[in-house]
């Protein structure tokens, strides 16, 4: 798929309108766009029976796409249930509050776009809160990284609540231009399925087996022979050490990923990077790839994103906002 595939949003609506006949108990809906009732109207006329119940995430998966459809944004084949099933989590990665379902609450789960240019697509999404999601809305990276520098809270989020908020869309945010990504703390878990960096991997990998010196040494000598040199070497080792008894100075209320916030370890890591040029690096990203089991993104796989029709679908962008890209 590339992409400036064509998109037909008839049929889209019609075949969504199939799905939520077939597939959830939802009725016929008066301000469903007329595609997505004429699907409706002629599964029942099919005759095919409903579901005894309702699955939640399948309601989602269905509102998800009708959410895009009256907003014109493309939903990629790789967006589907058994996703959002993977997507799922019990609290806010941002604001780490549990979640709720169907209560119209601000604490509702949602699915967003981690990079607003993008259309939905599994390497582009995660699950947040309703209220976190409004209060993203449209904002950048590079605005929410500013709010997250500010000494006070803004729109009701932290500092450090959009702190998180940058982790999560930093990957995607820079899925394109890899060379010019920042350091930032990991400070919250990332979405399954979304776009990580090279640096987000390691600081992943060493989050999560730094804290025995078993699982630490372990993954030192999955990442060692990379490094290429000495010094490289026993500054990974040095950090590895900072990671492993940081992690035994949190709080019990603390998160693991809380790490990353503690004086000294964002410097020790920028310090150990500061070792490789392009192809060094380029060695130890497809390494802590391996070793946690990713991959690199490539454009093809990037095409279902629709960047240059910034997640619009692509026979519904006016030319004149082609004409921009």
């Amino acid at each position: 798929m590339t992409p400036i595939d064509i998109v037909d949003p008839i049929e889209v609506g019609r075949s969504l309108g199939h799905d939520f006949h077939n597939l959830s108990r939802v009725p016929w809906q008066v301000d469903w766009p007329s595609s997505v009732q004429e699907g409706f109207t002629s599964a029942m006329a099919a005759g095919r029976g409903r579901p005894r119940q309702d699955d939640r995430f399948v309601r989602k998966w269905l509102q998800l796409r009708l959410n895009a459809l009256v907003r014109d944004r493309s939903v990629a084949p790789d967006v589907t249930v058994d996703l959002l099933r993977r997507l799922d989590v019990e609290r806010c990665p941002v604001t780490r509050e549990i979640l709720t379902h169907g209560t119209r609450r601000g604490t509702d789960a949602s699915i967003d776009r981690l990079n607003n240019d993008g259309a939905y697509a599994a390497s582009n999404l995660a699950m947040l809160s309703a209220r976190v999601n409004r209060t993203k809305g449209a904002r950048s990276f590079d605005e929410v990284w500013g709010l997250a520098k500010k000494q006070e809270a803004t729109a009701g989020l932290a500092p450090v609540e959009w702190m998180r908020l940058a982790v999560l869309m930093l990957g995607p945010a820079y899925a394109t231009r890899p060379l010019d990504v920042p350091a930032l703390p990991l400070c919250a878990p990332l979405p399954a399925t979304s776009v990580r960096t090279a640096l987000q991997q390691v600081q992943r990998l060493l989050t999560l087996n730094a804290g025995l010196a078993a699982s630490r040494n372990r993954l030192l000598r999955g990442l060692l022979p990379a490094c290429g040199s000495a010094t490289a070497e026993s500054k990974l080792k040095l950090l590895a050490d900072a990671v492993h008894f940081g992690l035994k100075r949190l709080d019990p209320g603390q998160e693991c990923w809380d790490v990353w916030l503690q004086p000294g370890l964002m410097e020790a890591l920028v310090a150990w990077r500061e070792c490789f040029g392009h192809e060094g690096w380029a060695r130890v990203s497809w390494t802590a790839g391996q070793l946690a089991g990713g991959h690199p993104v490539n454009r093809r796989e990037l095409a279902p994103w629709q960047l240059p029709t910034r997640g619009y679908m692509p026979k519904l962008i006016s030319a004149s906002t082609q004409a921009r890209w």
